[in-house]
């Protein structure tokens, strides 16, 4: 028999504010989390006129949820 988890992400991506707020931290936190490579960041696409450094990120909650799920021996279907 096949046991199914089901997990309800608050959204695909998150805004750091946002994703501050949902874990009672600090923005500055979020961002330093972030250059430490610790958080999954998602970057939308850029026009080639466009700056890729002055785009704004996110955190990825999908990833964040796919490796928290791996961590835990969870295999996981997002298909």
């Amino acid at each position: 028999m096949t046991q199914q988890l089901i997990l309800s992400v608050p959204a695909p991506i998150l805004t750091y504010d946002a994703y501050a707020d949902l874990q009672g931290q600090n923005v500055r936190d979020v961002v330093n989390a972030v250059a430490r490579g610790r958080l999954p960041v998602y970057q939308p696409p850029t026009s080639p006129d466009e700056n890729p450094a002055k785009v704004k990120k996110y955190i990825n909650m999908v990833a964040l949820f796919a490796d928290a799920a791996k961590q835990a021996g969870i295999e996981i279907n997002l298909g």
